[in-house]
């Protein structure tokens, strides 16, 4: 099946190499467009815009495809499924780490995309008003409760999947990569479309990128002042 993986944030869909390799050992056709500007600063109708634009040239206007989304990816996927009419092609979307009830963290980014993920936004009320547009489509939502990018990190554990996992990663720009999350939406997609060739164990075969020396550390250290930060300036609200 077709299969488009829309990135987060920040990023392009090289993030999503692990699970590529491991759809397409499983005979899966992958898309994986990189969305401009990455860092969504029109807007995430205008990220969608772009994701319908890229499916329709490539896919055509009525294939069947499943969506990966991550982050902010998902948001865009489901404003593309949900807005823009792609929800009727769509078998199957998996949601890893989307901010469903939007993210604090979007209050420290500039650009209407950051505005858009804000808890309470317009955006997020549109989607949540007409999420029974999914209602044909299978849904999987993929979190860790250890989230600090997307804050708090329970917004990621989106009511409308019939599928939530919890993987406890360490950070979230690893859950694209997770082995648990991979293996898990290649045994879905497999389920779904009965094309399996071999059964993927839960926790083996994909590796997650292994952290190394002072990078990850310091990654680690700026995450947990981020997330003290957050904490100390929203604690008058709570």
């Amino acid at each position: 099946m077709n299969i488009v993986l829309v990135h987060g944030i920040f990023d392009s869909g090289a993030i999503f190499k692990h699970l590529v390799c491991a759809l397409e050992e499983q005979g899966h056709k992958c898309w994986v467009p990189t969305l401009k500007p990455s860092d969504g600063r029109r807007g995430i109708h205008d990220l969608a815009l772009k994701l319908k634009g890229y499916i329709d040239e490539n896919i055509g206007p009525n294939a069947e495809l499943a969506l990966v989304g991550f982050s902010m990816g998902c948001i865009v996927s489901r404003q593309y499924m949900q807005n823009l009419g792609g929800a009727h092609r769509t078998k199957a979307f998996f949601s890893i780490s989307g901010p469903h009830r939007g993210t604090l963290t979007a209050y420290l980014y500039f650009g209407q995309g950051a505005k858009d993920m804000r808890p309470g936004s317009e955006m997020l009320r549109s989607l949540r008003q007409s999420e029974n547009r999914l209602s044909e489509v299978h849904l999987f939502a993929y979190w860790t409760s250890r989230d600090i990018m997307i804050f708090p990190a329970s917004s990621c554990s989106w009511s409308a999947a019939s599928h939530v996992l919890n993987v406890k990663a360490m950070l979230h720009r690893f859950m694209p990569s997770n082995r648990q999350v991979c293996a898990d939406i290649v045994q879905q997609m497999n389920s779904l479309t009965g094309c399996s060739k071999t059964r993927l164990p839960l926790n083996d075969n994909i590796e997650s990128p292994r952290p190394e020396g002072r990078g990850f550390l310091d990654t680690l250290r700026g995450s947990l002042r981020l997330r003290k930060t957050l904490v100390s300036l929203t604690s008058p609200l709570i």
